[in-house]
């Protein structure tokens, strides 16, 4: 069932910051026939007839059915997406995909670190470490101020995170800079015997996720990353997002992969596939 269309209706929808929206829906009580709860890191296939169906992120769900995506405005379909009113129906394939692993017990204190709309699923694993009682800490980057998700919600997550820090490409809001480069800055101020005791778990553009996998490298820290491709399928048919040299699939055997397996892409942090199938150096 997870692979075949519903049709679902628009329950309500929150405007995030600029160009940024949540949009919620019900999908079904827990307990009604084929029901599968959704997990940190899972995405779904959102399909608006009569122009396209694209991959979103899981950004958060209840008991009650209820799911979240986090949508930013950047072609055709997010675009439809962004201008659906309560009310309005789409359709929707999923849960799919694998999902953030909550953290062992050895884990002394966890690091979420999104770029744009990847902070969204982290603060729906945010959730769930919560309920662990581990010290957790969020880094949320953006270009500018009015790109930020979380600083109009912070009270309330402050219940859910120990730290939540901020930053922009040019110093609008937070520390100045990257959430590479800010990550980087916080875990140097950890003692290097304390790093088998961190946890880092990422999600957004990808040469971002890249530069903080080399620090947790060095450093010698676990880390998962979800990895964003083009797909057409989500299901692992069309190849679109297939990975070098490995050859997995980001819609099948992701979209997160622990350190392990990033240090065996090639492509990780410097290329993607096009439409047509063709490796394109990322931007």
């Amino acid at each position: 069932m997870i692979n075949a269309i519903r049709t679902v209706k628009v329950k309500k929808i929150i405007e995030e910051c600029s160009e940024i929206k949540t949009i919620t829906f019900n999908i079904g009580k827990k307990n009604t026939k084929n029901y599968i709860k959704p997990e940190p890191g899972q995405f779904v296939m959102v399909w608006i007839p009569g122009i396209d169906e694209v991959p979103m992120s899981i950004s958060g769900c209840n008991d009650a059915g209820d799911w979240n995506i986090t949508v930013k405005r950047v072609g055709e379909c997010t675009d439809a997406i962004f201008k659906l009113k309560k009310n309005d129906f789409i359709g929707i394939r999923g849960p799919l995909g694998n999902f953030f692993k909550l953290p062992s017990k050895e884990i002394e204190k966890v690091y979420m670190v999104g770029g744009g709309t990847g902070i969204a699923p982290l603060r729906f694993l945010a959730a769930k470490i919560n309920k662990m009682k581990i010290k957790s800490v969020i880094i949320e980057g953006a270009k500018v101020r009015n790109n930020l998700i979380l600083t109009e919600k912070r009270n309330n997550l402050n219940n859910e995170v120990s730290e939540l820090i901020f930053c922009t490409d040019d110093g609008s809001y937070g520390q100045k800079g990257f959430a590479s480069e800010t990550f980087e800055k916080a875990i140097n101020q950890e003692s290097i015997d304390f790093n088998s005791k961190i946890a880092v778990y990422t999600c957004g553009p990808e040469k971002m996720m890249y530069s903080i996998f080399k620090v947790c490298e060095e450093k010698e820290i676990e880390l998962q990353a979800s990895l964003e491709r083009i797909m057409r399928c989500g299901c692992g048919l069309c190849g679109l997002c297939a990975v070098d040299p490995i050859g997995l699939l980001v819609c099948k055997d992701g979209p997160v992969f622990n350190s392990k397996i990033l240090r065996e892409m090639e492509d990780f942090g410097k290329y993607k596939r096009d439409l047509s199938g063709k490796k394109i150096p990322l931007e």
